[in-house]
Parts: structure tokens; sequence; C-alpha cells
């Protein structure tokens, strides 16, 4: 008999140890997207795969190049105060209907990118090195998953079946700047126009 009750306690306790589930731990840690970065990023649907570069300049001033598929790469969206503009080698056109839903679901990220740079600490749930901060969004509940460090690793919107990949992950010291340069403004002093006539009237 107790050669019984030991077999049970033995084999109780190996499953009890194999059934150990891990607790998500609340934390917080630095926010790197509360700046300027720029990032590779692989959109992922149920029907496409996109890769872009994805470049944040501050509030509500984004842009995005895609390098893939072909028939849009090198297309250029900028996102400022919620006015979407494409562009292709410096030429303006409307957004193309191939882009439309990638818009649309860059604009899901981007909101909730903006919403939580307010905060310089990133607030959520730390499960096996993997830290996750969840929301909602009018489309549906997000993921945004980062490492224990803060650096970004994917965004998620299962109600449109999307998972947005980062890579390359890099923060910028000074936000890049698309405004042409300016050409300095020069005014001619009376001295100097007085000068020029007396000039010409000598010739």
């Amino acid at each position: 008999m107790k050669r019984i009750v030991a077999g049970i306690s033995a084999t109780m306790l190996i499953f009890g140890m194999g059934c150990t589930t891990v607790v998500p731990v609340s934390t917080k840690t630095t926010n790197h997207m509360a700046g300027s970065f720029t990032t590779e990023v692989t959109m992922t649907t149920s029907e496409t795969e996109t890769t872009a570069t994805l470049t944040r300049y501050g509030m509500n001033a984004w842009c995005v190049v895609f390098n893939e598929p072909t028939a849009l790469s090198g297309v250029q969206l900028d996102f400022f105060d919620n006015e979407v503009k494409a562009s292709y080698k410096g030429l303006e056109f409307s957004v193309p209907q191939s882009a439309q839903a990638l818009k649309t679901e860059l604009s899901d990220l981007m909101k909730v990118v903006d919403e939580m740079s307010i905060n310089p600490e990133l607030d959520g749930t730390v499960s096996d090195g993997v830290l996750v901060c969840e929301g909602q969004l009018e489309t549906g509940s997000y993921s945004l998953e980062f490492t224990e460090n803060g650096i970004p690793t994917n965004f998620s919107l299962p109600s449109r079946g999307l998972v947005i990949t980062f890579s390359n992950f890099n923060e910028l010291a000074e936000p890049p700047t698309t405004e042409p340069e300016t050409i300095p403004f020069v005014t001619i002093t009376d001295e100097e126009e007085t000068e020029e006539t007396n000039s010409d009237s000598s010739e």
C-alpha cells in the first residue's frame, strides 16, 4: 500500500510540475517609440504581405515608403495632421486603390503609437520575455509587443487579420525633415544701390 501511495504522489508531482503556468507580471520600461524613429515593417494578412520603411517624425507626422510588392515599390505615403498624400519619385497623386487598406491599417498603428507617446514609459505585462501592451480601437482590440527593453517587435489587430512585424528599429536624435532647402533672400542696401547708380552714370 505504501508503494502505491508513493507512486501516486510521485505521478501527481510530475503532472503538477508539467502544468505550471507562467503568470504575466505588470511592469514598466522606456518607451522608445515616444520620439522620432525609423524601422522596417512587414505587414501580413491572410492574403497579402507588404514590406516598407516606416518613419515617425512626431505627433501626427509619419512617412511610409513601400518596398514590396513590386506594384507598390517606391510609392510613398505621408501622414500629416490627419491628411494622407501619396507620391512616387516626387510626383504626387491620389492614394492608389491597392494601398487603401494598408493606409487604414497603418493609421491604426500610428494612432496607437501617438497616444502611447504621451508617456515616456510603457505600461504592460511581461510573459516569457515579451512586454505586451493591449488596448481597444474602433476597428477592434489590438496588441503591441516589445522586448523587455522596450523595442517594438510586432503589432496585431485580429479583427483585420493583421500582423505588423518590426525590424532594424532605430531612434532618431533629430527628426528628419522633408522640407526643401531654402535659399537665403539677399537685399541690396541704399549705399550699394547708390554706388551702382553712380557707376552706371559715369560710364
